[in-house]
């Protein structure tokens, strides 16, 4: 940093010490507001992407997109009536209720004035179940900005490598598929990206040495005294507290959100707080007390408001990360959804978020840790492995659960594919007029294309199956039965047809089978396979489907044999469907769901307990060409229960 003439040689250290966190910032010559409209832009570029990935997105991914989000927040804004199917993780208080509340806040800010203005029902159906991802596209969209802005934090303003963060960001495959879709994993990713983004990183890393200032005096250069030096303030600057508040509320937050964050943030606490108490300290006292205040009192804020949020929420007093480590450490009861090998985050956690990025990464983080890695990358290195480390220590794993890490990783691929594609070169110029100096003039060639059009090509072939094709007929499934109860429930301006004014500006009321008692349909699939209420939106449209409750009161030593409703239905269906069909509590309803594959065993139930009556398909939609699940192999399919008399051939 170039000091002010006739400074202080102890002013001119302050100011060496202060400047050197990251690399060497590269200066890209354009005016600050210039600075400004490009950023504005990169975001309404961003966001459009985003938003148009939202609505492309027509694939089942996993349940917790929509039990742990869309249904709680469902019947947070709609009622306890409303027919939303809470999950027993909610009956045991083991998530935050802060991301259901937000979602339940649009879906009441937007439903309500659609209901004042007299929007039909099945217009407002089509809304709130695009809703959710519309909004989480303005989530995801900050995630990627914040990316973007914190590789040139690290790079230098408008450098190449920035650049190509942007760019891998948009074209990843995984951000496609996931990014703009409920999961709590998804805005978590976003919080933490944001967060090191604003972090006071002074406070973590040593400063680059800066050269020990001299005075002139008859050419004479003597050393400034050491004493003369005092450490300068981190929070000195200009937006800085407001930074730290940032980052220190969007991280506590995070980790309220999903207790695993905390490991990520450990990492950087550990030495931020470490840094004050070394033999060269890098934070003065001042900036110590500073960042516990804020510290306490952004913990203090998020704490209360989680607490209140769950409190209105459950009923009661309760504190869901204590009960979320409870049940995972203390009940070990993950395990029962799915024990992986030590090595899932190596062998398939990483090859699935960075598909054709993967070998860029792993040259990215070897170069970071042998050769010539800085402070910042060698932190956000040490983060990813201990993460990693961690979270394979817990035997149900999942990919998603180190999507937190994708941003970082992102940005330490950057610059290995910068160099793989580019490469730099000087030349001779003589500028006009002549004869002239020579120059020497750097160019940047681009280089072996060829290979970027096989990526990209990739890329996008991977991104359009896994959000357009595969998994997709679950998803299509919905609209389906919705719209087939909206034509047989409901006149044209959606008023049931029980209703007395139901018909009243159609000539005539329409003539239709529908009995508001009967349970509408049925899903024999395992468990969560599909959307709930989110997507069937009426509370009328009555349904029922096969439950996976794990076994919470069952003594470890029984729970090996423990089976659930959908374990029981595929170990003998046709006992489950005698005995735990047609009850009470599970009636027959007009309409079964499922997977190609029950087709016989539906059959041969229903046509020799019901003389008379045969099964007989309604509709059929692809689903995917392969499962790893074969009880979920095949089309989806809705079948129905006609009299045989009336079936023609």
């Amino acid at each position: 940093m170039t000091s002010r003439k006739g400074a202080s040689p102890s002013k001119k250290l302050e100011e060496s010490h202060r400047g050197q966190i990251f690399p060497p910032a590269q200066d890209n010559n354009l005016h600050p507001l210039v600075n400004e409209q490009r950023a504005r832009d990169i975001w309404n570029l961003i966001l459009m992407v985003r938003l148009i990935n939202s609505l492309c997105v027509k694939t089942f991914f996993q349940p917790d997109e929509y039990f742990q989000s869309l249904e709680p927040a469902w019947q947070l804004a709609f009622g306890s009536d409303s027919g939303a199917w809470i999950t027993w993780e909610w009956k045991h208080q083991l998530r935050s209720s802060l991301h259901p509340a937000l979602l339940a806040a649009l879906y009441y800010v937007v439903d309500k004035p659609m209901e004042f203005l007299g929007f039909f029902p099945q217009f407002r159906a089509m809304i709130l179940g695009v809703l959710p991802n519309v909004a989480q596209a303005f989530i995801a969209a900050t995630g990627d900005y914040y990316t973007w802005k914190f590789s040139e934090k690290i790079y230098g303003l408008g450098s190449h490598t920035g650049w190509i963060t942007l760019l891998i960001t948009l074209f990843s495959p995984w951000q496609w598929f996931i990014s703009t879709r409920t999961f709590s994993n998804c805005l978590e990713t976003t919080l933490t990206v944001t967060a090191l983004y604003f972090w006071p990183w002074a406070m973590a890393l040593d400063p680059v040495p800066p050269e020990t200032p001299k005075q002139a005096d008859n050419n004479l250069e003597t050393p400034v005294p050491a004493k003369e030096f005092t450490l300068p303030s981190i929070f000195e600057a200009p937006g800085s507290l407001r930074d730290l508040r940032i980052s220190l509320f969007l991280a506590i937050t995070a980790c309220i959100l999903r207790p695993t964050n905390t490991m990520i943030w450990l990492c950087v606490l550990t030495l931020s707080v470490t840094g004050f108490f070394s033999s060269t300290p890098r934070i003065s006292i001042n900036d110590f007390v500073v960042f516990l205040r804020e510290g306490v009192l952004c913990g203090l804020s998020v704490l209360v408001l989680s607490i209140l949020s769950d409190r209105l929420y459950f009923g009661f007093w309760t504190f869901p990360p204590y009960q979320f480590l409870t049940f995972n450490i203390t009940l070990d009861l993950a395990v029962f959804y799915g024990r992986n090998d030590w090595h899932y985050y190596l062998s398939q956690g990483l090859p699935l978020l960075l598909t054709t990025y993967l070998p860029f990464t792993l040259a990215g983080l070897y170069k970071v840790i042998s050769l010539s890695g800085s402070g910042i990358e060698l932190l956000l290195t040490t983060i990813i492995f201990q993460m990693i480390a961690s979270l394979s220590l817990i035997s149900h794993k999942e990919v998603r659960f180190i999507y937190p890490l994708l941003p970082l990783l992102h940005i330490l691929t950057a610059p290995t594919i910068f160099k793989f594609f580019y490469t730099t070169t000087t030349k001779v110029t003589h500028p006009p007029p002549f004869p002239s100096s020579p120059k020497l003039e750097t160019i940047t060639i681009f280089r072996r294309k060829s290979i970027l059009l096989l990526l990209l090509l990739t890329n996008l072939f991977i991104a359009y199956y896994t959000t357009r094709v595969h998994q997709s007929g679950v998803l299509s499934v919905l609209p389906y039965l919705r719209n087939e109860y909206e034509s047989l429930a409901l006149d044209n301006r959606g008023v049931l047809l029980s209703s007395p004014s139901a018909g009243e500006y159609e000539g005539g009321l329409k003539i239709s089978n529908y009995d508001e008692s009967e349970t509408f349909v049925g899903f024999l699939m395992p468990c969560h396979s599909t959307p709930w209420r989110s997507q069937l939106f009426y509370p009328g449209l009555k349904a029922w489907a096969l439950t996976c409750e794990p076994p919470i009161d069952v003594p470890k030593s029984e729970r090996a044999a423990y089976r659930d409703e959908a374990d029981r239905f595929y170990d003998d269906p046709i006992r489950f469907l005698k005995e735990e069909v047609n009850t009470k509590e599970r009636p027959w309803p007009r309409y079964i769901a499922g997977f190609e594959g029950i087709e016989g065993i539906l059959k041969e139930y229903y046509e020799q307990e019901m003389k008379g009556f045969v099964v007989k398909e309604k509709w059929r939609v692809k689903n995917s060409d392969w499962h790893d699940d074969e009880r979920r192999q095949g089309d989806v399919v809705v079948w129905e229960f006609v009299d045989g008399s009336r079936v023609i051939g």
